[in-house]
């Protein structure tokens, strides 16, 4: 009988735990306008230069060059996130 406690608490930790939402990682313009969205959810509390840095991929990205613009941006938005 231990293993049938043992399964029917499996079974609980199964069906609580919830999938987290996938999230885009590409070289494409969406995964560019979610990672600037996530940039801009900082707010005013980002230092000018990784503000600056972000603005510069999000510019990139307007202008098609998707990977670069996504460099800057995740460069900024990991900085950001340390405190730097």
């Amino acid at each position: 009988m231990p293993w049938v406690c043992a399964l029917l608490l499996l079974v609980s930790f199964a069906a609580r735990a919830q999938p987290a939402a996938p999230r885009l990682l590409s070289d494409s313009p969406e995964y560019c306008a979610e990672l600037a969205g996530r940039f801009a959810a900082l707010g005013a509390e980002a230092p000018v230069h990784l503000r600056v840095l972000a603005d510069e991929g999000r510019q990139l990205c307007v202008e098609g060059q998707t990977r670069s613009g996504i460099a800057k941006l995740r460069r900024a938005l990991k900085e950001a996130q340390r405190g730097d």
